[in-house]
């Protein structure tokens, strides 16, 4: 059951990053900041930009009934949607709740390993700020603690080699409707 969350996990992640970079080439518009991601990474000052282009958004959420999804995805450059260092989370909220969430630290030009991650780390989040006005939600928060080393996918991620992480989050997140 943990092997199909943790593959489900990733695929999540690669979806979001794979749509990324074409989103970028593709759009005839600059991008935007939609929010950012900084504090310390491996006690390391760093930022992460969360860019928005056109109708694409690297920032976005999704609803379904109490169930609501949010996805952001932040990039060392805001004009340079690069893989490698982007830092992503997933958050799901039921009932206005934090029922679930996902961080992935890419080290490498692709999700797949190695990456840091949240499966089986020692992280908090919380959730200050979720607004929903029309297509738009104001997202902030704060993620903290020990993100563990996933070396292979086959592997399970190790927090004995893994990273503190201490980033607050500020976004405005798009609605993605199907």
């Amino acid at each position: 059951m943990k092997r199909e969350h943790v593959q489900r996990t990733w695929l999540a992640a690669l979806a979001l990053l794979a749509v990324a970079g074409p989103v970028a080439a593709s759009s005839p518009e600059e991008p935007e900041i939609a929010g950012s991601m900084m504090g310390l990474l491996d006690g390391q000052e760093r930022e992460w930009f969360i860019v928005r282009q056109g109708a694409d958004s690297n920032a976005t959420f999704t609803e379904l009934g109490d169930h609501i999804k949010i996805d952001l995805v932040g990039f060392v450059e805001p004009d340079d949607w690069r893989v490698r260092d982007s830092l992503s989370l997933s958050i799901t909220l039921e009932d206005g709740e934090v029922t679930q969430f996902d961080v992935l630290h890419a080290i490498g030009a692709t999700a797949m390993p190695p990456v840091f991650t949240s499966d089986h780390a020692a992280l908090n989040l919380t959730l200050d700020t979720f607004n929903v006005e029309g297509v738009r939600a104001r997202v902030s928060g704060r993620v903290q603690g020990i993100l563990a080393l996933q070396k292979a996918l086959e592997e399970a991620p190790s927090v004995d080699e893994g990273i503190g992480i201490s980033v607050e989050f500020d976004a405005e997140a798009s609605r993605l409707e199907y």
